[in-house]
């Protein structure tokens, strides 16, 4: 990880037995508590404790559901190990795995949760670099319809960043006002990578402007918003693929393409980044869906197109791709570990979701019909900024989907009142 930027705003289920019971620390790992949300009649929260059996962490673990009309969204969450003494509000960090379609299991067992898929996919083992060291730690698979997430029969899945934005802050809303009140003063980090680079300042700005509008209402304390080799700005996603593949600006000795393919790539580079404009500026789907199809062709194609198992990885421009086209095996061994009855058992899965899958085709398709994947959350961004929280975009080099330098790109663009002293900034290695 070498590229570090800082942005500061200074600068039908199956339930064992369904109760109202409060949460315990003795409570039987089979007893749901149900809590309706005292804002919205029709949201509320069904959770049940955890042993370590599915995640091996010496820590209390709690999953669930989230109810809002015909969207349930699964999550799963752990306390933190060291906590603060002492303390009366304890810190709360939400993971989401990008796609649009990604488990957030992806990144609870192979990344930053507690415990890890083991190396034989039959259990896990604990991290002991797990990100809930100081802080508790949540992760939620949406928008509905992705992993363990569901949505009712015969309804509609989500199919932009806004819409599972709102889910998520009505989530937020109750988790820590009724259910862990314990974090109802925050600080609250919303976190993730890749298509959480549209996720998280969807929500940010959701979750900050309903707060000033509703100030009577419970309140969501987010405190920043930390964003990991994210999709942000599609147009300078699309210009770093020809910097990544053909410079050696990514820390590499020789550029991943030869001459001839990437005079091709430059030639086409700046029509895709035209209609791109476009985009932005009349996001019609049908406009959008154009610009994206110009983008491939030209320019993307080159490296995704060839991009499967035994293939080039998109993820690291030096590796091979191990499998499919998520590239790394650990993936397909947390999804055979989450379809394990075992693991339905344990979780209580409803009946309506028949199978864990890391990656939802349902949701990508659903995405790829709106003008949701080709915008810019770039706005979002600067509103933040401009609302006192701070934005931190850290990035992995060798990344082509979500390139570094589409994230400078980005990040030089934005305009803020401390976007002079930003871009004034040397960059400085992860440490």
């Amino acid at each position: 990880m070498k590229l570090l930027l800082w942005l500061s705003a200074f600068l039908s289920p199956v339930l064992a037995s369904t109760t109202q019971i409060p949460l315990t620390e003795d409570q039987p790992i089979s007893t749901f508590s149900v809590y309706q949300s005292n804002v919205s009649p029709d949201h509320s929260i069904r959770i049940k404790r955890q042993n370590a059996t599915l995640c091996n962490t010496p820590v209390d673990q709690y999953t669930g559901w989230l109810d809002v009309g015909h969207k349930h969204l699964f999550f799963w969450y752990f306390k933190a190990e060291n906590p603060a003494p002492d303390s009366e509000s304890e810190p709360l960090a939400l993971w989401l795995t990008g796609g649009p379609g990604g488990s957030s299991m992806l990144g609870m067992l192979q990344e930053l949760g507690p415990c890890l898929i083991n190396e034989h996919g039959n259990g896990t083992d604990y991290n002991p670099y797990g990100w809930n060291k100081e802080t508790a730690l949540i992760f939620v698979d949406q928008p509905a319809g992705v992993g363990f997430s569901y949505v009712d029969e015969g309804e509609p899945l989500p199919g932009d960043s806004f819409t599972s934005a709102a889910d998520m802050h009505l989530f937020l809303q109750l988790f820590v006002s009724q259910v862990f009140p314990e974090h109802g003063e925050g600080p609250l980090v919303i976190t993730g990578e890749s298509y959480a680079g549209h996720y998280l300042p969807a929500l940010g700005a959701q979750i900050v402007s309903y707060n000033a509008l509703h100030p009577k209402q419970p309140q969501v304390p987010l405190k920043s918003v930390a964003i990991g080799n994210g999709y942000v700005s599609p147009l300078d996603t699309a210009y770093g693929y020809w910097e990544t593949l053909c410079t050696t600006n990514p820390g590499v000795k020789e550029p991943v393409f030869n001459e001839t393919r990437c005079d091709i790539m430059a030639t086409n580079l700046p029509r895709c980044l035209s209609v791109a404009q476009t985009c932005y500026e009349n996001p019609d789907p049908a406009i959008c869906q154009a610009a994206s199809s110009v983008c491939w062709e030209g320019v993307i194609k080159y490296y995704d197109g060839e991009s499967y198992a035994g293939g080039r990885n998109r993820f690291d421009i030096t590796a091979p791709c191990d499998i499919d086209d998520v590239c790394y095996a650990n993936t397909a061994l947390i999804q055979d570990y989450l379809n394990l009855p075992s693991s339905f058992s344990a979780l209580s899965v409803p009946s309506a979701v028949k199978n864990f899958s890391v990656v939802s085709e349902e949701i990508e398709r659903a995405f790829q019909l709106t003008s949701d994947i080709p915008i810019s959350l770039k706005p979002e961004v600067v509103f933040l900024l401009s609302s006192q929280i701070d934005v931190l975009i850290y990035q992995g080099n060798l990344d082509l989907a979500c390139n570094t330098a589409g994230a400078k790109r980005w990040t030089a663009d934005l305009s803020w009142k401390g976007q002079a002293e930003f871009t004034a900034k040397v960059l400085r290695s992860w440490e």
